[in-house]
């Protein structure tokens, strides 16, 4: 046998005939306490309480780290506790990724065809002698001519208002649906009223990741130019005045704003023009 160990003769009887060290007399007593101990309640117990334990209910005294040894040594494992998952957290990452986005991390902002990919956000105006009124204005667009396809104006931004903005966008294009609908991760947009009726039409949603304004710079654009182009040069006292500006807005921006990135056609040229190449 020691031949097959590659062991010598002098070894072997050496540690036949050896006696246990006082630690190791030690940790065997501290471990069959501690399988005991775990056997009874279920395992739950981990470094810190079981040192505890060992250290009041016993004649021995371990540190935390003596007790992790032990444990490692003599292969102890407590049944953790896991964290509690987050799970709508956890649903929205796996439901509302961005589609938009490339494995290296670039935007996919230029569909080949009208209603393929469409993106939607809320912005904010203010109205009055002191600009203490507020509006919520939601609006779609499509990201293949720039064109704003739909929106809507409420006091607040709500579930209600992105849908019927939504619903108001499939009226505009007569049914048709786009492959994509995009947004960020307001609340207005992971509501289920809003995702049912996404859902209902076979729309994927993709979202915007936290805090990456970036992922909807299209949406962000026309907000800009609303406010630079437009309400800074008007300033609405009323909120009926407001909606009316809204609307004169959105036509010189679909009808009489030409844009270099559609050869410099304003979107409704560029979407009409497309729609006569497919006829």
């Amino acid at each position: 046998m020691c031949q097959y160990l590659k062991v010598s003769r002098a070894a072997y009887y050496k540690w036949l005939n050896r006696k246990p060290s006082r630690r190791e007399i030690e940790d065997q007593a501290i471990v069959s306490y501690v399988k005991d101990l775990e056997d009874a309640n279920d395992y739950i117990f981990g470094v810190k309480r079981l040192a505890m334990y060992v250290n009041m209910e016993t004649s021995h005294h371990v540190s935390l780290n003596k007790m992790r040894r032990i444990m490692h040594d003599y292969q102890i494992v407590a049944s953790v506790r896991t964290a509690k998952h987050d799970r709508k957290a956890e649903q929205k990452q796996a439901i509302f990724d961005n589609k938009l986005l490339t494995n290296q991390g670039k935007h996919k902002f230029h569909p080949d065809r009208p209603n393929e990919v469409w993106v939607t956000d809320c912005s904010e105006i203010q109205y009055g002698i002191k600009g203490t009124g507020r509006l919520r204005i939601s609006a779609i667009k499509d990201l293949y001519d720039h064109s704003v396809i739909a929106w809507q104006v409420e006091s607040t931004e709500t579930a209600q208002l992105v849908t019927t903005t939504f619903e108001a966008a499939l009226t505009t294009t007569k049914g048709r649906k786009p492959q994509i609908l995009h947004s960020d991760q307001g609340s207005s947009y992971t509501s289920g009223l809003y995702n049912l009726a996404l859902a209902k039409n076979g729309v994927t949603h993709s979202m915007s990741r936290a805090g990456t304004p970036g992922d909807n710079s299209p949406m962000e654009s026309l907000w800009s130019h609303m406010k630079s182009d437009f309400f800074n040069f008007h300033r609405p006292l009323s909120s009926d005045e407001a909606i009316t500006l809204v609307s004169k807005f959105m036509g010189w921006y679909n009808q009489e704003r030409r844009q270099e990135t559609l050869k410099d056609m304003t979107p409704e040229e560029y979407r009409n023009h497309a729609f006569q190449e497919v006829a």
